[in-house]
């Protein structure tokens, strides 16, 4: 038999450290006591006050029913035993039960080792403290209530002591039903679940990285995208404009050829009346000059082929207007038909 004890004093380490982490976690995987090795007893407690249990009533049923409850669940026997005030007096502070509790396992239980006796003790100034102990025997501690189970049952007994909606024998139901499906339920250690929740914040990390880099990344080759577009819609609107100046130089270059065409139908060869030269070249009913002699000459007659002089007025009139179209071809870029370059005609 190997007990655990705990003594409950107010503002003391085991409040605060309940208050700090809670109720101890079962990490191990327990299976029940096999019922060979608990051979069960009519007894479930012994209430050396006389006042914490009443016999018979509601809270004695709630009390029953808990330490049931336990056994159902582990297959150990518990055994509540309250002592009175008179009763181990002199453990009131720093003794210990654990031996006054295994010489009570034996008188209850002979060499039986599958049961569980909890000592409990409170003072009787009305502080709220009290002392306790578990003491398991030597099956019941190898399988079941080992050193966690034993602080589970503790720490929940100390939690219920602390809940005044509870009565006595109710507060130890819960305390034992609580403890029973906790010591019998393998939970995460504290390591585990640290563990977990690195591995969880680690993952959540990268997946946020990896939604970060592929939203840049879609972002990116939107950018991208979308200056390929306006890339390609200035490209569009560029050759646009090539092909429109190209269409607009085509028609302003055939305008001219048509022009120069057109002129170039109306310039006749003729021959000087002053020095015979035939190599003359100039409109019908225009002045020009003779590109030998300098006569100005007016080419008359069917295809041009009479010319005579022309007089003085016509003369300089002839002069001014090819001046004047020499001007206005060269401001439109417009070339002057061939042979009129210097006999001209107007």
């Amino acid at each position: 038999m190997v007990g655990l004890q705990r003594f409950r004093q107010t503002g003391g380490d085991i409040e605060g450290m309940l208050g700090s982490f809670g109720i101890e976690r079962s990490t191990i995987a327990r299976e029940m006591l096999p019922a060979d090795d608990c051979d069960p007893i009519d007894a479930w407690y012994q209430d050396d006050w006389g006042t914490w249990i009443t016999e018979g009533s509601g809270e004695e049923a709630a009390l029953i029913d808990g330490l049931e409850y336990f056994y159902e669940k582990t297959g150990v026997q518990p055994y509540l035993w309250i002592t009175g005030e008179e009763v181990g007096a002199e453990y009131q502070s720093e003794g210990s039960l654990e031996d006054w509790a295994e010489e009570k396992y034996a008188e209850l239980f002979g060499e039986d080792e599958g049961h569980l006796l909890i000592v409990f003790r409170e003072y009787p100034d009305e502080s709220g403290d009290y002392i306790c102990t578990v003491t398991p025997g030597y099956n019941a501690s190898t399988v079941v209530m080992d050193d966690q189970a034993r602080e589970i049952l503790l720490d929940y007994i100390d939690y219920y002591y602390e809940k005044t909606e509870y009565d006595e024998g109710e507060f130890f139901e819960m305390a034992l039903k609580k403890a029973a499906d906790r010591i019998m339920t393998k939970q995460l250690s504290n390591r585990e679940i640290l563990t977990i929740v690195t591995v969880v914040v680690i993952a959540a990390i990268v997946i946020v990285i990896i939604v970060n880099v592929r939203k840049k990344r879609k972002i990116a080759v939107a950018k991208e995208q979308t200056r390929q577009k306006a890339e390609a819609a200035r490209q569009a609107q560029a050759e646009a404009v090539q092909a429109q100046a190209e269409a607009e130089t085509a028609k302003t270059e055939f305008a001219h050829q048509v022009y120069n065409d057109e002129l170039e139908k109306q310039y006749v060869g003729v021959v000087c009346p002053s020095c015979g030269a035939s190599g003359n070249k100039i409109r019908l009913g225009t002045v020009g000059y003779c590109q030998y002699c300098g006569t100005a000459i007016k080419a008359v007659g069917a295809e041009g082929s009479v010319a005579q002089a022309a007089d003085p007025a016509e003369a300089a009139q002839a002069q001014a207007a090819a001046q004047a179209q020499d001007e206005f071809l060269a401001g439109q870029d417009i070339p002057r038909p061939e042979g009129g370059e210097d006999n001209g005609g107007m």
